[in-house]
C-alpha cells in the first residue's frame, strides 16, 4: 500500500513538472499585441579614425550622451513562445563636444558655455524573441534583432563663455560630415509583470561607418553605440 501511495506521488509530481515546464516554454493562450514604450537612452559614439595607407589616427571629438525615446511595439508570436517584435520609436539625444577635437584649435572643453550636439531622429527595430512565462502574469524574455535609425537633424552648438576676450558661437549640421541612416545590432532582456507591464534592458552595436569619406586617399571611419533602459505597458 505504502509503495502504490509513493509512485502514485511521484506520478503526480513528474506530471505537474513537465506541465509546469510547458507552460513556461510554451504557452497555448500566447496572443499579439501592443505595446507603448519609452527609454531612458545613453548614446556612445565611438572614436573617429582617420587612415591613409597604413597610418591612423583616432581622436574623439564626441562624448557619451544621452536622450529619451518613445515609441510602441507589435509583438506577433511565432511558434511556441517565440515572437517577432517590430516597432517604432522617435527619439531626442545630446552629446558633449571634445572642442579641441573638434574645431582642431587649442580650446579648452571649459571656454565654452556650450559644446553640444543634438539629435532627432526615429528607430525602426524588428526583434526576434523568445519568452519564458513563469504564471499568467510574469515573464522574462530575451531578443535581439537588427534596429534601422534614421535622422532628421544632427546639429552642432558651439557657445563660448563672456568672460573671454573671444566672442564665439557656430551652430550648424552635422549631415555635411556623418551620415543621416545607420543599422545597429540589438541585444536586450525584458520583463512583463503585473500582466501589462514591462521593463527592459538593451544594448545596439553599430554596423555601419557613419562618417561620410569625401577627401581621396583617407578613410575615416566612426561607428555609434547606445544602451536602453525600457519602460512599457502592453494592451493586452
Amino acid at each position: 500500500m505504502k509503495k502504490l501511495l509513493l509512485i502514485s506521488l511521484m506520478s503526480l509530481a513528474s506530471i505537474g513538472v513537465a506541465h509546469a515546464q510547458k507552460s513556461i516554454l510554451n504557452n497555448p493562450q500566447n496572443k499579439a499585441y501592443f505595446g507603448a514604450r519609452l527609454s531612458i537612452d545613453a548614446s556612445i559614439p565611438g572614436d573617429v579614425k582617420y587612415t591613409v595607407g597604413n597610418a591612423s589616427v583616432s581622436t574623439d571629438p564626441f562624448g557619451t550622451g544621452g536622450g529619451l525615446s518613445v515609441g510602441g511595439v507589435y509583438n506577433v508570436p511565432i511558434v511556441a513562445n517565440l515572437y517577432v517584435e517590430p516597432g517604432v520609436d522617435f527619439y531626442y539625444h545630446t552629446n558633449s563636444i571634445n572642442v579641441g577635437n573638434f574645431l582642431n584649435e587649442e580650446f579648452s572643453n571649459s571656454d565654452f558655455k556650450n559644446r553640444s550636439l543634438r539629435k532627432f531622429g526615429m528607430r525602426i527595430p524588428v526583434q526576434l524573441g523568445y519568452h519564458f512565462d513563469f504564471s499568467p502574469n510574469t515573464s522574462f524574455a530575451v531578443y535581439t534583432g537588427p534596429v534601422l535609425n534614421l535622422g532628421f537633424s544632427n546639429d552642432y552648438y558651439l557657445t563660448t563663455k563672456e568672460k573671454h576676450d573671444i566672442e564665439f558661437h557656430e551652430s550648424g549640421s552635422m549631415y555635411d560630415e556623418m551620415n543621416r541612416a545607420d543599422l545597429s545590432w540589438r541585444i536586450g532582456v525584458g520583463v512583463n509583470f503585473l500582466k501589462n507591464y514591462y521593463v527592459g534592458l538593451s544594448g545596439d552595436i553599430g554596423m555601419l561607418n557613419m562618417m561620410k569619406n569625401k577627401t581621396d586617399g583617407m578613410k575615416i571611419k566612426m561607428h555609434e553605440n547606445g544602451f536602453q533602459l525600457t519602460l512599457g505597458y502592453n494592451f493586452k
